[in-house]
């Protein structure tokens, strides 16, 4: 398999790219156009969905109900993959060799073919109106190729009014999709405010930053900005004493005064682990001793996991007592060095549902089998672990034997809710069992039928392949 194509595995979920590979297969992908480091196609699903795909990061967003990295995404990128795309910088290349009269004919054919391009760089509409009520994530996907255009001032506007009205839009966030989606918005809007940046701006950025009851995500965007363009305002930096110790000393390291950091970080009346995650910023050398100290060692683990340090937080996480949700660190760790033992540490420390998460993102088949008893009974408790299940029966392939007495318990959990999506996800267990056992599949069949005499949808799904 390309490369790419295990990476986006990976990010997507073995789950997601096998029904993305499905839809290729089928055909569903309707168009595919390269711009820059950008895929842009249409995928038929239940109704056709607009995928953008970005070829740096290997991650996606669509229109469909689930919105990132998708499907759809995997759809898209394994027919760009294929060579099933259009090339649009070649053809925006030719364009440049073509007089006047020849472009204005590609023009009119592209229009006459697709006269809704027209209609949309046409339509007006005010910014301010999407805001009018809850924001959703197709409106922000709209907004945000209008934002692009956006000049400075229009964009500082913009943030101040998000910042007031924030919560009367219900901010940036879809609970049936369980995703944020800031970026599609607050992205394009700081662009147009760095694109022309000026030593001007740093009084909005500090009301911004300190002053303005601002959104973290909204804090986030501006703090990375001016963190990145400290340079320019240098002299006001080194003024404005009465800014904040933790963006202060932040901005001081980034010119280049790093002494001054750390003497204000040192005499500030933070925390200790306060001035361990400032340090860390400032002098890591300095932060890792005093958070040795401390005990902090899942910050430590948080920054030089960022940072592809990974022997460094392999020594950490067996210092610490545990890591908990910052384990995904120490998972790309044990990749990275192949030291594989580290496992050992993770199946001591951590708790059994996190070790199996581990297992998945390592790939290893004996520990999966071996954890997979109190995953069943830690699901069947009601803890959501269907996409870590399945998962896991992707991984093992026609090695579920020791498994099928777990994975028949939660068909028989899943069963008894008696709801469609329960349903679906039994149907796919079972599938599971009859492809490597087709007697215990039948005797599941056969008690299921007598225990539940009434249900109908379940053997609809079974039947629908």
């Amino acid at each position: 398999m390309d490369t790419n194509l295990k990476r986006i595995r990976h990010i997507f979920g073995s789950r997601i790219f096998a029904r993305g590979e499905k839809y290729y297969r089928e055909g569903r992908v309707l168009g595919v156009v390269k711009i820059g480091n950008k895929l842009h196609a249409k995928v038929k699903g239940n109704r056709t969905y607009e995928v953008e795909f970005d070829l740096k990061s290997l991650t996606s967003i669509c229109t469909c109900p689930y919105g990132i990295n998708c499907k759809h995404g995997v759809a898209a990128f394994i027919a760009y993959s294929r060579g099933d795309f259009v090339d649009g910088d070649a053809f925006l290349s030719s364009l440049k060799e073509k007089d006047k009269e020849e472009i204005l004919k590609v023009l009119k054919d592209i229009l006459e073919t697709h006269p809704e391009i027209l209609a949309e760089i046409y339509k007006e509409e005010d910014v301010l109106s999407y805001f009018k009520g809850y924001l959703s994530y197709e409106d922000a996907l709209k907004l945000s190729k209008k934002l692009k255009k956006i000049s400075k001032e229009d964009a500082w506007s913009l943030l101040e009014y998000i910042c007031e009205h924030y919560y009367d839009f219900g901010g940036f966030y879809d609970d049936y999709r369980d995703m944020d989606y800031g970026y599609l918005i607050l992205g394009p809007l700081f662009e147009a405010i760095e694109r022309h940046l000026s030593r001007e701006d740093f009084d909005r950025f500090f009301e911004l930053l300190e002053v303005s009851d601002v959104p973290d995500e909204v804090y986030d965007y501006a703090y990375n900005v001016l963190l990145k363009n400290a340079g320019l305002f240098r002299e006001e930096i080194l003024k404005a004493e009465d800014m904040s110790v933790e963006l202060r000393a932040s901005l001081l390291a980034r010119i280049g005064e790093r002494e001054k950091a750390e003497e204000l970080i040192m005499n500030s009346p933070l925390s200790p682990y306060e001035k361990v995650k400032l340090l860390l910023e400032v002098n890591p050398e300095l932060a890792e001793e005093l958070g040795r100290k401390l005990s902090a060692h899942q910050l430590l683990i948080k920054y030089f996991g960022e940072r592809k340090e990974h022997e460094k937080v392999i020594e950490l996480y067996i210092e610490s007592e545990r890591a908990n949700y910052l384990v995904e660190y120490v998972c790309d760790a044990i990749k990275s060095t192949g030291r594989i033992e580290v496992f050992g540490e993770i199946q001591k420390k951590e708790r059994a549902e996190v070790a199996f998460l581990c297992a998945l993102k390592l790939g290893l088949k004996e520990k999966i089998i071996e954890l997979f008893p109190e995953i069943a009974k830690a699901h069947i408790r009601g803890m959501p672990l269907r996409n870590e299940i399945l998962d896991a029966l992707t991984i093992l392939g026609d090695d579920l034997g020791p498994l099928i007495p777990s994975i028949k318990k939660i068909v028989e959990f899943e069963v008894a809710k008696k709801n469609r999506s329960a349903y679906q996800f039994a149907a796919e267990l079972m599938r599971a069992i009859k492809k490597v056992k087709p007697n215990e599949y039948d005797a599941l069949v056969k008690a299921l039928k007598k225990k539940h005499p009434g249900i109908r949808v379940l053997w609809e799904l079974l039947d629908e392949r």
